[in-house]
């Protein structure tokens, strides 16, 4: 009986594990507001998509790759087949008015590294590393993961262009739905290592950009098999690619963040959350011991309520050290969690305004 009972006490023990993981990733994905984070990587995306394609164009032409084929293939997945070819052509035609001149260069680069100094602020805030995340800090950052980047878009068009996964048969689209995975994990590698400012190992970041690679790799496929169910052969309407094409970036850029929580989570590096970490990372500090969630929410709403009555000084005492401060000027109790499950947590957020000299 005693193995027995060892047994089921493992088995409850990994299972309040994984709760407490999972409530802890919810967490800080609610925390850190991921989605409003999707919204706006998906816009530098959006923005910096032609300049990056363009300067793809530009580079792989001297070199003796053909991109055009590759990139039509990545529009006709995404958009009907009038707007890629649409598209395509707009490539082409900014590519030889831009040509490869310094300026023309310049341009481009900088307008594809929009979206990587985005997803460069985002790991940092997700991370809240306190390392200087200065201007040069993420235009190098930018440009590491822009260089492997393009090296592994290279690298797919090869592959692709000799190895074509349509019309193999399912061996074949296995075959190429793990190359995918595999390629993804290669290209967000660097980027995950290098975008949170923080001293990671490579093994402390594998699980999130594992989890971006999949995530990514099961959403496009759903995403290829909505277009194609949908006509897209007869929707030439450019309004709805637009608008394809937006979702598909804010989805994707959502997977992506959620692989850096992941990680964040994984590792307790994060601030929001405290748990034994799960690979690398900082330690738990000292357990604190928790209330029940009503009552304290009701001490919460007492302590709002009294700071809403505008008292004339704010003492905050912790054991026998008091300290005054000025009340806040902002006052705000947060009970309801954004998502329907996995996160009980209640928040009170306090902010004082200083006085403009």
């Amino acid at each position: 009986m005693g193995g027995v009972s060892e047994t089921i006490e493992r088995h409850e023990g990994r299972l309040a594990r994984t709760e407490e993981v999972l409530r802890a990733i919810v967490r800080e994905a609610r925390v850190e507001k991921l989605t409003f984070m999707a919204g706006s990587i998906a816009y530098h995306a959006f923005v910096s998509l032609l300049p990056a394609l363009v300067l793809l164009y530009a580079v792989a032409s001297p070199l003796g790759i053909d991109p055009e084929s590759g990139i039509r293939g990545i529009a006709s997945a995404l958009l009907s087949q009038n707007v890629s070819d649409q598209i395509v052509t707009e490539i082409t035609d900014s590519e030889r008015s831009t040509g490869l001149s310094i300026v023309g260069l310049a341009v481009l680069i900088w307008g594809s590294l929009r979206i990587f100094r985005g997803l460069d602020t985002a790991f940092s805030d997700i991370y809240e590393s306190e390392a200087a995340n200065t201007f040069a800090d993420q235009l190098t950052d930018g440009v590491i993961v822009l260089v492997t980047f393009a090296a592994a878009v290279f690298a797919a068009i090869y592959v692709g262009g000799r190895f074509p996964i349509t019309g193999g048969g399912p061996v074949v689209a296995v075959v190429g739905a793990l190359a995918t995975v595999v390629g993804l994990t290669v290209a967000f590698l660097p980027m995950y290592y290098v975008f949170p400012d923080a001293d990671v190992s490579v093994v402390e970041v594998l699980p999130g950009v594992v989890v971006a690679s999949v995530g990514l790799a099961l959403f496009a496929s759903l995403f290829r098999l909505y277009v194609m169910e949908t006509g897209k052969a007869d929707s030439g309407s450019f309004v709805a690619a637009v608008i394809l094409l937006l979702t598909w970036l804010y989805f994707s850029s959502l997977v992506i963040l959620l692989g850096v929580a992941v990680n964040a989570v994984l590792s307790n590096r994060s601030r929001d959350v405290s748990i034994d970490p799960v690979v690398g990372g900082v330690e738990r500090g000292e357990r604190r011991s928790l209330a029940e969630r009503e009552e304290l929410v009701a001490e919460l709403e007492e302590l709002a309520d009294r700071l809403d009555a505008d008292p004339e000084t704010f003492v905050a005492r912790i054991d026998d050290e008091e300290v005054s401060l000025h009340p806040p000027q902002s006052i705000t109790l947060d009970t309801d969690p954004d998502f329907g499950f996995g996160d009980d947590s209640v928040a009170l957020e306090l902010r004082w305004t200083p006085r403009e000299e």
